[in-house]
């Protein structure tokens, strides 16, 4: 094949799906009973924690972590897992709301 056809990686957006972890949370927040699972970054290893997510302050995110709040910096957040209905049906809602 005389061309080069290798496939660039285009940057797309999705309707009313949020691009940064912090509108992630946001989004997930709505919802008391929102559990997720972060893996936070610290300066030695990265720790996975199943925790219930409670709100989104500025750049704080607030889980329930057994008995306790666990307020976390966004910015130390590099994974957020997040059940696959869960996200669908907070997508959903989201688009619904959205009458643009």
């Amino acid at each position: 094949m005389g061309k080069d056809h290798r496939k660039e990686c285009r940057e797309f957006k999705i309707r009313n799906f949020p691009d940064t972890i912090r509108e992630l949370l946001c989004m997930l927040a709505k919802d008391d009973n929102n559990r997720v699972t972060i893996i936070l970054n610290t300066c030695e290893d990265c720790i996975l924690e199943d925790v219930c997510l409670v709100a989104v302050i500025g750049d704080l995110a607030v889980f329930r972590y057994h008995d306790k709040f666990k307020f976390v910096d966004v910015h130390c957040i590099c994974t957020v897992i997040v059940d696959c209905e869960t996200i669908l049906d907070e997508v959903l809602d989201s688009s619904n709301r959205c009458k643009c």
